[in-house]
């Protein structure tokens, strides 16, 4: 269970699903594809309940605010050799304002680090637990990431460096230099729709 208190985690959001996400770049909770769906993502609530965290290795210092007048998450991470600043967003899709707002999401997340000063090493470590910490997903490596299965849910997760699966959680090390950047994404579907989740970590 994660013992950080409700109030410091930020709220990700596409209309549709929620996520909420730590100050260490760590997401306990994520529904997909409805608010009322069952979680991926639990930590919040159970130790077994998975997350998926991106955050600067040592880092000494951390601040983050929402980009303006946005759900997007900006996360500046100070360490001993440099500066990392994530982004974090759930994707609203091409096309949505005003009153199509949250219409059709893709149910996407997205991350981004960027390396601003100096190095860093940026630690990842996915563990998707659908069910509300209940099953613990098969994993398949293919390229550009991996794809979880569990239940009825498949997960495409892609990344731009070979993570290490270890009993249903990956993990894996990224080092970034000044201006450089990595992408990251984690794409929900249901199994009758696994054909369009590939296109995903291709594209």
């Amino acid at each position: 269970m994660s013992r950080t208190p409700i109030a410091d985690y930020a709220l990700l959001s596409d209309r549709h699903s929620a996520a909420l996400v730590s100050r260490d770049g760590s997401i306990d909770w994520l529904c997909f594809p409805r608010f009322d769906s069952p979680s991926v993502f639990c930590r919040l609530l159970s130790g077994e309940g998975g997350r998926w965290s991106i955050r600067a290795a040592e880092a000494e210092t951390i601040t983050r605010r929402y980009l303006d007048r946005t759900m997007v998450l900006e996360t500046t991470y100070h360490t001993p050799t440099g500066t990392l600043v994530m982004i974090d967003a759930l994707a609203m899709g091409k096309g949505n304002r005003g009153h199509e707002l949250g219409r059709a999401v893709p149910h996407l997340l997205l991350r981004r680090a960027t390396c601003t000063e100096g190095t860093v090493e940026v630690e990842q470590e996915c563990g998707a637990r659908p069910e509300y910490g209940l099953i613990y997903p098969l994993i398949e490596t293919v390229p550009g990431g991996h794809v979880a299965i569990g239940g009825s849910d498949v997960l495409v997760l892609s990344c731009p460096s070979a993570l290490e699966v270890d009993q249903s959680t990956a993990v894996g090390r990224l080092g970034l230099g000044e201006g450089e950047s990595a992408g990251f994404a984690l794409h929900h579907c249901k199994q009758a729709e696994m054909g369009m989740a590939r296109v995903w970590i291709q594209a």
